[in-house]
């Protein structure tokens, strides 16, 4: 049976991991969703992170829940992330933001339009 879950070797455990890849909490959070202030407390080992963020952290990094959660798992199921994976990863979440502006910016125009604030050329 595993030991007691502590939040602060899982927050020590998830800050490790975004050091040994030399990336930012901000960067970090934005791929996640979530604030900055909000990731460094699940770093410093103050909250748990949610199931959902487990599950974004394992498969950026490439570790388990096991791993995540308790230090430790089974070796073949370990995906370790190479810098390709890392990029790869970075880009889909670049691509993600930038789709995400842009539906903000469509809605912003289509507002604009809709309430003739904008005049014809």
């Amino acid at each position: 049976m595993k030991d007691i879950l502590s939040k602060k070797e899982i927050g020590e455990r998830i800050k490790n991991l975004r050091l040994a890849h030399g990336l930012s909490q901000a960067h970090i959070s934005n791929i996640l969703y979530l604030s900055r202030s909000n990731y460094s407390q699940i770093e410093l080992g103050n909250q748990f992170p949610s199931f959902n963020t487990l599950h974004h952290i394992g498969n950026y990094y490439g570790k388990t829940y096991e791993w995540l959660l308790h230090g430790s798992s089974d070796p073949a199921l370990e995906q370790p992330a190479t810098k390709v994976d890392v990029i790869i990863r970075d880009l889909e979440s670049t691509l993600k933001a930038l789709a995400r502006s842009m539906e903000k910016l469509e809605k912003e125009v289509s507002q604009l339009k809709s309430s003739n604030t904008l005049q014809p050329a």
